[in-house]
């Protein structure tokens, strides 16, 4: 099965729907009143934490995806359907980095942990909600609000307790199949495990997860071989496991390959280097093990080193006690990502009303406005009805617009360009 740790997408929410103009009529009721209905609010773009999805396989063709609009206003003073939500389902341990703003929005870490990565437009008001003691029959209705839109990338980080690291052919996938109910595929070539396999340890009624990285090799820091693609799935690991093979075969110079290993864990991140680790060499039932694990422990001195066979089954007691009290002394609750929603532009504070005004002379008597507010309310008020013009009016008087672009030369008669709105100063 191909495996998909990383992918592109761009997610669009829903619109919200528009709010109508309507009267009513009726045989009984002939002086009528507003009878339009509000626009139902656009479908949100949810991500949920799934511990049963292990891949981002099922984004991979899917370059932008999208929440339902809301429906339009109707008569009655009915409000439209909301748009239904798009629920996407993804691994624990996915990284959402926004790449817009260039910077990591949230992280999934638990079973149905939810995010609201994109929020659906609110509906616009039709005629019926304009109604008021001073205005009886306001010819006013609003367009719905455009969804909030991001261009995002997923990036899985495996959420494992304890990391197996090694050479390709450390026998890190026997291990694991030997103290799990993870089947690796197992041979003796190089990078035999393409992705991180994990398996569930049980020991003592405490659930221990392992991931086996795949096969480390000299360079893997700067990205040679499978480099970053698998270094990064050991940084949640409380705990790692080094896993060494005695074989001569494996390693001619045992004591180089130690270095390998952990040369390439510093160079990559220092945070690596300092998590509780244990020392394990394999393949304890060769002839040549003897000798190779001298070199290797007149080489590290002092440190514990324990010698086991996955293939026969030799120590394997002792390395389950060993990593079950590695576990209970490094282990560490997972941080909670900072939010469980993601924080939405809102353009109806007072605050926005002056901020990030641009005025720009296009011509001879020709001005184009820009600004986050005039943004939202050039979508937001169609002018399509006199009542409705005055509406924006309003706007543009909330911000004083018209005194800003007199104090820049503007005077009566020069006309405005607001987001395809075309105006005049009067």
């Amino acid at each position: 099965m191909q495996f998909i740790d990383e992918c592109i997408i761009q997610l669009k929410a829903g619109n919200g729907g528009n709010g109508i103009v309507a009267w009513r009529r009726e045989a009984h009721n002939p002086h009528g009143g507003p009878y339009g209905g509000d626009g139902g609010d656009g479908g949100n773009i949810i991500f949920v934490g799934d511990h049963n999805t292990t891949t981002l396989m099922p984004l991979r063709n899917h370059k932008i995806i999208s929440a339902n609009n809301g429906e339009n206003g109707k008569t009655k003073l009915a409000t439209g359907k909301n748009g239904q939500d798009k629920i996407i389902k993804l691994p624990l341990g996915t990284v959402i980095y926004d790449l817009d703003e260039n910077k990591i929005i949230a992280e999934i870490l638990k079973h149905n942990q939810k995010i609201l990565i994109c929020s659906g437009g609110k509906g616009g008001h039709g005629n019926g909600w304009f109604k008021n003691s001073k205005n009886k029959i306001p010819n006013l209705h609003e367009n719905g609000d455009i969804g909030q839109y991001r261009n995002v990338k997923l990036t899985i980080k495996y959420i494992a307790d304890i990391g197996f690291v090694g050479l390709p052919n450390a026998g890190k996938s026997s291990i694991i199949n030997a103290l799990t109910s993870a089947k690796p595929k197992i041979a003796n070539y190089s990078f035999t495990t393409l992705i991180p396999v994990l398996g569930t340890f049980i020991y003592k009624n405490e659930k221990i997860v392992f991931a086996d990285i795949p096969g480390l090799i000299k360079g893997a820091s700067q990205g040679k071989g499978l480099g970053h693609d698998f270094l990064k799935h050991i940084e949640r690991c409380v705990a790692l496991i080094h896993v060494i093979s005695l074989s001569i075969i494996d390693n001619y110079d045992i004591v180089d390959s130690y270095k390998v290993i952990c040369n390439e864990l510093a160079k990559y991140s220092k945070h690596l280097v300092n998590k509780p680790t244990i020392l394990i060499c394999n393949k304890v039932d060769l002839p040549e093990s003897q000798k190779q694990f001298k070199k290797l422990s007149s080489y590290l001195k002092n440190k514990n080193i324990l010698c086991i066979s996955a293939k026969e089954k030799i120590n394997l007691d002792k390395l389950s006690k060993l990593i079950y009290d590695l576990f209970i002394k490094s282990k560490k609750p997972l941080l909670d990502s900072n939010d469980t929603q993601v924080k939405i532009y809102q353009l109806n504070k007072r605050e926005d009303y002056e901020a990030d005004i641009e005025i720009i002379q296009k011509d001879e008597g020709i001005w184009e406005v820009k600004s986050k507010y005039l943004k939202y309310w050039s979508n937001r008020i169609p002018l399509d009805t006199s009542d409705n013009i005055i509406y924006f009016n309003t706007k543009l008087k909330n911000i004083d617009l018209e005194n800003k672009i007199k104090l820049k030369g503007g005077k009566v008669g020069d006309q405005l360009l607001i987001y395809g709105k075309e105006l005049i100063i009067e």
